[in-house]
């Protein structure tokens, strides 16, 4: 049981901790945004695409495989009989099989992970062959795609219903108010780190060093002998992947998945933001930022 005092009817102890993980989220998000476009130069406008992608696909996969592994009946028919399979079924495992739960939220944030660099392989090629600002446009064009996509497409998560998702990591964190959030905190906050100590070692790199380089003139960087054109796809992949990372580990905080979850305001507009208030290529800035 955490304190719980009230100032002006608000618990400040529950705030920061709910504060704390958007926070952790979102130096994730800007992190690889930063890679991105910081130090390569790419106008990553879509980012929200890359987000809401792994995010869905964790939220749907997680659930399918959690009552499929554990036998729940769901009559044929998973999005109709998910809250019952969910609440009813799969969560009260999971507050008493921690290895179950962990196993659970491991595949599922890999499974997120793969579809971001999917995406990031395919929005790749555009990527090398536009400017910048036709770039920018049709990133920010296909992530309201998506969300068109997944809006229509009731198969996935629900359509605009959307579906409850596992509580992997959180339903055995015990009663209480904030409990289960203290321990989300402490996922998101050690993901922010990693991903803050991986993007940092490639900044001090050479790879680094060479990113900066593409980003300045591509045509210095490629007299140099350097191929733009994957460096540019890897940087995308890898960046991707991150957010899709991120975007799951938030769906299984929050407990649930629908089409207007994930908008371009909350996650493409406030990350660049971030990265500009922080200063491009600099991520400690972002952070601050």
């Amino acid at each position: 049981m955490l304190p719980a005092p009230s100032i002006f009817g608000i618990n400040p102890v529950l705030f920061l901790i709910g504060f704390g993980n958007f926070v952790a989220l979102y130096i994730a998000i800007s992190l690889s945004l930063n890679l991105e476009a910081g130090y390569t130069g790419i106008p990553n406008f879509g980012k929200v695409l890359f987000v809401a992608g792994g995010a869905s696909v964790a939220g749907a996969v997680s659930g399918r495989l959690a009552t499929y592994l554990l036998g729940i009946d769901t009559h044929g028919n998973y999005i109709v009989f998910n809250p019952q399979a969910i609440v009813g079924g799969v969560d009260p495992f999971l507050a008493t099989n921690i290895p179950f739960a962990f196993a659970l939220l491991f595949v599922s944030v890999l499974v997120a992970a793969l579809i971001g660099g999917a995406f990031g392989y395919l929005a790749s090629y555009p990527a090398v062959r536009l400017r910048e600002d036709y770039l920018g446009m049709l990133l920010l064009g296909s992530a309201q795609f998506y969300q068109i996509f997944l809006s229509g497409f009731e198969p996935l998560i629900g359509g605009t219903q959307g579906i409850q998702v596992p509580d992997p990591y959180f339903a055995w964190a015990g009663a209480g108010p904030g409990v289960r959030d203290l321990v989300a905190l402490g996922v998101m906050s050690l993901f922010a780190f990693l991903v803050y100590v991986f993007v940092e070692r490639i900044a001090r790199s050479p790879l680094g060093r060479t990113l900066r380089a593409i980003r300045d003139s591509e045509e210095a960087s490629e007299a140099l002998g350097k191929d733009n054109v994957a460096i540019r796809k890897k940087v995308l992949v890898i960046a991707s992947a991150i957010s899709a990372m991120a975007g799951a580990l938030l769906t299984f905080y929050v407990g649930s998945v629908g089409e207007g979850t994930w908008n371009r305001i909350d996650y493409t507009f406030w990350p660049w933001l971030m990265v500009i208030m922080g200063g491009v290529a600099n991520n400690t800035g972002v952070v601050l930022g």
